[in-house]
C-alpha cells in the first residue's frame, strides 16, 4: 500500500506529461487487449496531435523505416483487398508512433517504475488465470485443478486471446523479475521478485505452453551470462538439467508435454499452406494477416483438385491466424521488400543492445533485451505470438530501452 501512495504521488507531483502517456500506455498491455488497442490508438492519436512526431523521427535513427513500412503495409493490404490487414496496418502504424514517442523521453527512474508496473500488473493476470481454469473445471467433467486441455478454448489465456499470447507475456515478465532481482541487493527486495517469479511460473505452467519452458530457460540462461554471474549461471543449468531429468522420468508433471510431446505436425501442415502463398505472393507480401485471410481459397483449391477424402489426409489449408513461424510469417505478409524494411530497424536496435555490452555500458539492461530478444527468437520458431496487440508493443517498447543511453552511443 505505502508504494501505491508513493507511485500516485509521483504520478501526479513529479511525472511529466510524457512520463504519466507512457506509464498509462504501458500498464495498459496487461489488460484485456480491447482495453489495449483502445489505449494504443488514443495514445497514438494524442501523440500526433500533442507532440512533435516530426522531431521524434529526426531525433530517432531508422525511424523513417517504421513509419514507411507502415504506410507500405497499408498499400499492400489495400491492393489485395485484405481489409483486415489494413486496419492492421494502421494500428501498427499507431504501435510505431508510440515506439518512438518512447525512446525518446524514457529514462532510468521511469524505466525502473514501468518494470514495476508490469510485474504488478502480471499477478493481477495471475488470479485471473486462477479463476479462468476454476472456470473450466465447472464446465468439463472430471477435470481438475492441475489438468491442463488440449484444446485452444480451454487454455488459460486471461486478457491476451490465446495461451501461447499468454505464455510470451510470461516469459517477457519472468526476464523483467531476474533483471530486477540483479538491481536489488536487499534481500527482502529479492524475496519479493523471486515470488513474482515464482506466480508467473504458476501461470505459465496453466497456460499449458510446452516450447515456452524451454525457451523461458534459454533466456535466463543468457541473462546469468551476459550479467557475468558465472556461479549462479553453473547452478542454473544443474538444476535444469536436473529438472529435464525429473520430467523425463515424470512426464505427466507437464501434462500437455506427456501427452503431445513436442509434436508440431498441425504446424507442419500450417507451413506448407504458407509455402505455397509465398509462392504467389513473396515480394510483395498481400499485408498483415495475409495467411488468415487467404488460407481458406487454399483449402477449397485442394479439395477441388484432390478430393475432399485427400484433403482429410493431407490437410492444405488448416485454419490459423498466422504462419506459425518467423521463417515464414514475415515474407507470407510482408513479403521480401516489407521484411527487409523491418530487418534494417530490429538490426539497428540489436546494434545498440549489443553495445550496452561490448562497450560496457550496462550489463544489467543488456542481460534484460538479449535475454528477452533470445527468448523472443526461440519462441518464434515453430510459433509466431510476438505478432499481437500486447507482445509486439511490449517487446519493441523494451529493445527501445536503449535510448536511455544515446549519449554514449554518440
Amino acid at each position: 500500500m505505502g508504494y501505491l501512495k508513493t507511485f500516485l504521488y509521483e504520478f501526479r507531483n513529479t511525472y511529466t506529461v510524457d512520463d504519466r502517456l507512457i506509464t498509462i500506455i504501458f500498464a495498459s498491455l496487461f489488460l484485456p487487449w480491447p482495453i489495449t488497442g483502445t489505449v494504443l490508438a488514443l495514445g497514438a492519436i494524442y501523440i500526433l496531435v500533442k507532440s512533435d512526431l516530426m522531431e521524434t523521427i529526426r531525433r530517432i535513427p531508422r525511424s523513417r523505416i517504421l513509419i514507411l513500412f507502415s504506410i507500405y503495409l497499408l498499400i499492400v493490404s489495400l491492393l489485395n483487398q485484405n481489409w483486415l490487414g489494413a486496419l492492421l496496418s494502421v494500428g501498427m502504424f499507431c504501435m510505431f508512433a508510440i515506439t518512438l514517442h518512447y525512446r525518446r523521453y524514457i529514462h532510468k527512474d521511469l524505466f525502473s517504475q514501468l518494470l514495476d508496473i508490469a510485474i504488478i500488473m502480471s499477478v493481477i493476470c495471475v488470479v485471473i488465470a486462477i479463476l479462468e481454469q476454476f472456470h473450466y473445471m465447472s464446465i468439463i467433467d472430471g477435470m481438475g485443478f492441475l489438468d491442463i486441455q488440449n484444446k485452444p478454448i480451454y487454455r488459460v489465456h486471461t486478457f491476451f486471446f490465446n495461451a501461447n499470447y499468454y505464455a510470451m507475456m510470461i516469459l517477457f515478465v519472468e526476464c523483467m523479475c531476474v533483471y530486477k532481482f540483479f538491481m536489488m541487493n536487499e534481500l527482502k527486495w529479492r524475496c519479493y521478485y523471486t515470488l513474482m517469479g515464482v506466480l508467473n511460473l504458476f501461470a505459465l505452467y496453466l497456460t499449458g505452453g510446452r516450447i515456452a519452458w524451454l525457451c523461458l530457460a534459454l533466456a535466463i540462461v543468457v541473462m546469468l551470462f551476459v550479467n557475468r554471474w558465472f556461479k549462479t549461471l553453473g547452478a542454473t543449468i544443474v538444476a535444469g538439467a536436473g529438472a529435464i531429468g525429473v520430467l523425463a522420468l515424470k512426464p505427466g508433471l507437464l501434462p500437455r508435454l506427456a501427452a503431445k510431446g513436442f509434436a508440431i505436425e498441425r504446424r507442419r501442415q500450417i507451413w506448407q499452406t504458407a509455402i505455397l502463398i509465398i509462392q504467389d505472393s513473396w515480394l510483395f507480401g498481400r499485408g498483415p494477416l495475409t495467411y488468415f485471410n487467404v488460407y481458406g481459397s487454399y483449402k477449397a483449391e485442394y479439395i477441388a483438385t484432390y478430393g475432399l477424402k485427400s484433403f482429410k489426409q493431407y490437410k492444405l489449408g488448416i485454419s490459423s491466424q498466422h504462419a506459425h513461424t518467423m521463417f515464414l510469417e514475415p515474407i507470407v505478409s510482408f513479403g521480401v521488400i516489407g521484411t527487409l524494411m523491418f530487418a534494417v530497424y530490429l538490426f539497428s536496435q540489436a546494434k545498440y543492445v549489443l553495445y550496452l555490452a561490448t562497450k560496457k555500458i550496462d550489463y544489467t539492461l543488456a542481460a534484460l533485451l538479449i535475454g528477452v530478444t533470445v527468448g523472443t527468437l526461440a519462441f518464434c520458431i515453430i510459433d509466431f505470438p510476438i505478432f499481437w496487440i500486447q507482445t509486439g508493443p511490449l517487446f519493441l517498447l523494451l529493445m527501445g530501452t536503449t535510448d536511455i543511453y544515446k549519449k554514449e552511443f554518440v
